[in-house]
Formats: structure tokens, sequence, C-alpha cells
């Protein structure tokens, strides 16, 4: 395939703009050629680095203004690279090129002898019928991978991701996070729980969210809420083990006047209060075994009674249940029935442990210091080897305990930089290597050792698995100094 643009021969003058340490500078210059995406400028005397403006005066347009970057200076001028502007400015350059195309039968983008102008090349496929008006926009469309592509290998793994949530999130407004933004991430195990809350969000089912605490179960649970048809209801969070089990029943089903000693007037319970919305049970695995019955009871027939009375009401309320336990164990040690656990277990979202989620852990700091820069109006940032000890830490608080952490390392910090003491990470301080209740947490050592163990000691392997780099891998590794001449170890 040929040029993306075709280029004709011209002479238009034009000014170009640009800043230097002293002033606002200006040039003369002429272009000589010109295409969509770039010029030959023959006059341009400065060696530019940064971004200029270029304003060509188009015939029958009048000057209009673009952003240039020099490529280039050689003997026949300056060959600059243009950036998209308006979609008018485009329109204008257009229809200067296509008057100045040469009357000839090749193929103005590949040089292929094609004399038919109407459809497309038969060599490179690009547009030709260049009298249709809406040529330009039919031409950029079909040549955008292309545009891309060239530009990809300028892009580092961010820039794409960026990219990829812009084009989603602000164009074909697919929303890959809840409006709480503290639930990031572009991790493959937060994208899986982004696309399952989409698909469950708008049915009427009951769904059951399994995580570590601090892993964002209630976060999950009001995106479940927003992007539902209940998003203009109520939406009622309790907690099961924050309230004592003599209190827990009233509290969530209500009760009448008289009903028990203190009970002046009738109260309305969370199941009432959530009617017409969505109503969150955090930690269902501590409810009691009278309220499960109560709760499988409403979860059949949607009815509720409340304490002291004798009439059911009945209430329309969707019910998001969250637990940190094991229900399975907790069904074979008789804790947990099992019919409520098959009714709650409609559908299950289960949310990945911080450790397990790569650089969102960097992102969701980023995001807690910059809250806290625009709280407090002083702006910090991480040293690298902050950011190097965030990767590194298990994270056995979740979300919770990386808010926690920087905002110590924000009140802690004495300069403009957050350092790994400011935030009590980097240090020989307990760390779980597996969720395992039962097993002696590791100390950052027996870590370190394990990953190397796991991956025969290749330090590029052992630094990917934690998500760091191979300096920060040897700085870890010399901290604690472990031996690297162990049986097994490869050379990296």
């Amino acid at each position: 395939m040929g040029r993306l643009d075709v280029r004709v021969r011209t002479d238009l003058e034009s000014r170009v703009c640009y800043l230097s340490r002293e002033d606002r500078l200006e040039e003369r210059v002429t272009i000589r050629e010109l295409s969509l995406s770039g010029a030959l400028v023959d006059g341009l005397s400065t060696q530019l680095s940064e971004l200029f403006a270029i304003r060509p005066v188009l015939p029958g347009t009048g000057e209009v203004e673009l952003l240039a970057k020099l490529v280039r200076q050689g003997k026949k001028g300056a060959a600059i690279r243009l950036f998209y502007s308006d979609q008018g400015t485009m329109q204008a350059l257009w229809e200067h090129i296509r008057d100045k195309l040469p009357h000839t039968d090749d193929c103005p983008y590949c040089s292929h002898p094609d004399d038919s102008r109407e459809g497309s090349c038969d060599n490179c496929n690009l547009y030709l019928d260049f009298s249709k008006k809406n040529y330009l926009e039919r031409h950029i469309e079909n040549t955008f991978a292309q545009r891309l592509n060239i530009r990809l290998s300028r892009l580092n793994l961010e820039h794409i991701q960026k990219i990829i949530h812009f084009v989603d999130s602000k164009l074909l407004k697919i929303q890959h996070r809840s409006p709480d933004k503290e639930f990031v991430g572009t991790s493959p195990a937060m994208l899986c729980v982004f696309s399952m809350i989409r698909k469950v969000a708008p049915t009427e089912m009951s769904v059951l969210l399994l995580g570590e605490s601090g892993t964002g179960k209630e976060l999950t649970a009001k995106s479940l809420h927003s992007l539902s048809t209940r998003r203009e209801g109520p939406f009622v969070a309790v907690n099961c083990a924050a309230i004592p089990e003599t209190l827990l029943e009233a509290e969530l089903f209500g009760y009448e006047k008289g009903a028990f000693t203190g009970a002046y007037t009738a109260r309305k319970g969370k199941f009432e209060s959530a009617d017409g919305g969505t109503l969150f049970l955090d930690e269902i695995g501590d409810l009691p075994a009278a309220l499960q019955a109560k709760l499988l009871r409403f979860l059949e027939d949607r009815l509720v009674q409340p304490v002291g009375s004798t009439a059911s009401r009945k209430i329309d309320v969707r019910i998001v249940a969250a637990t940190n336990c094991d229900l399975q164990g907790a069904i074979a040690q008789g804790a947990f029935r099992t019919d409520l656990y098959y009714r709650l277990n409609s559908f299950t979202i289960k949310l990945p442990p911080l450790r397990e989620r790569g650089e969102d852990k960097v992102r969701l700091a980023r995001y807690f210091l910059d809250k806290f820069s625009h709280s407090e109006n002083r702006f910090l940032d991480f040293s690298e080897e902050a950011l190097d000890a965030i990767r590194v830490h298990p994270w056995p608080g979740n979300v919770r305990e990386l808010e926690n952490k920087v905002r110590r390392g924000f009140l802690m910090a004495a300069g403009e930089v957050i350092d790994p003491e400011c935030m009590e990470l980097g240090q020989d301080e307990p760390i779980l290597s597996v969720p395992d209740p039962v097993a002696r947490p590791l100390s950052q050592k027996e870590h370190v050792i394990s990953v190397l163990e796991q991956n025969g000691y290749v330090i590029a392997k052992a630094a990917r698995q934690m998500h760091i780099s191979r300096p920060s891998m040897y700085a870890l590794i010399r901290k604690h100094d472990i031996p690297m001449n162990r049986p097994g170890r490869r050379d990296s």
C-alpha cells in the first residue's frame, strides 16, 4: 500500500507561530507540497522541537490554523506533520488538495493504473470517488486502523489503556466502573467483574458478592443499583455483623408500637425503607438462624411482617448480599441454611483481592493521593520506591488498607514526595502469600523467596509476578540478603 493521504504540489503562503524562551515569534513560509497529514515547507529557518501553529491561506476560504510538528529539515525544505483539527478546517484543506489533484489515470495513493475514479482502487482498496461530498469522512473512516497502527509504536501500555477507556466510556458510552471513582481497574479480573455487573444489573436477580474485607463489595452493590431499572429508588445498606442479634430483626423488618420495651412508636425496617429499590445485606454469613428463615420466607413471597404485627406487607425490593466468609463451609457446619444459600446464589460475583489486581494498586493509590491533595490544597507525588512498595505489598486489608496507607503517607511526607517509610511500607512486615486464614503469615523476605522459587529464580519472571521492575526485584534481594546460588536456579 502507498501513502494514506494524497499529496499535491501547491504554493500556499503561510505563517508559522511558535513560542521562544523570550517571546512569541512568527515566520513567513510557503507550503510547496501538501497532504492531509503533512506538508513540505519552504522558508522555515528555525529547528522547532515543540508543536507549533501553521496558518496557510486557502483560496476561497482564507487563513486556517493547524497544529504541526517538525519531522526533518533538508535541502528541499522542512517536512512537517499536520495534526487533525476541527472538521471544518480539515474539509477546507481537503477541498484545496482535491482541486490540485493532477488529471491522471493513476491512483493518487499507490500510483496503480486506475482510470475509473469511481469506487475503490483495485490495488490499495482506497476510495477514489473524490466528487462525493462525504469523501473525506469516508476516507478517514477507511484508513483509521492504519493511522492508529502507525502511532502504536510510540505508545506504552498506559497510553493504550487510556485510549481504550476513552473510546469505551466517552464515545461508546460503556461504563467500565461504578459512579464511585475508587471502583476502578483495568486488570483482567476487574474487567471480568465490570462485565458481570453490566450483564446482571438490568435484571431482577438476587446477587451474591464474595470477596475479602475491603475489596469493594458495597461499591459493587451500588454499581448494580445505579445501572439497574431501580436506580431512581432507594439504596439501603445493612451490615448484619454490626447490629446485635437481639435488635437485628427489628432493624430489618421493623416493629409496631409496644412490640417490646422501648418501642414507643412504630418504625419501618430496612426492607420497607428499600421498597422500590435495592437492599444490600453485607456480612450475610453472620445472619442468625432465626433471621435466615425469615429472610428465606421473604425471598419466596416478598412479604414483610414487622415485629409485634399480625399483618404482612408486600415489598418490592431487590436483594444484593455479600460475605467474606466461606458459606459452603458454614453450610457444612450447620451454621447457614442450604436453601437460603441457593436462593441468594442466583448470580455470584467474586471480587479479586487487591494483591491480584496488578497495576490497579498504583492507579488507586494515585486516585487517593489526588483526592487528599485537592482536599488539603497540598500536591504531592510518590517516589519510584514508594510505587514499587505499593506493587509489592500484599494488601491483606485490600482497598481500605491502601487508602489508609496513602493517607498516612500524605500526612507524614516532609517534602513533596512520599517515600515508602511515610506509608510504613517496605519494612519486614507480615505478608500473606495466599488467602489462607490458617496459614502462618509470611514475612516479606519469605514472600520474595517463595516467588523466586516458584519462578526457578528467574528474576524477570519473579518481578512480573510481583508486578515490579527487575531493578526493584534485585533491590529486594539485596535488602534481605537472599542468596542466589539456590539449586535449580536459571539465569534471567
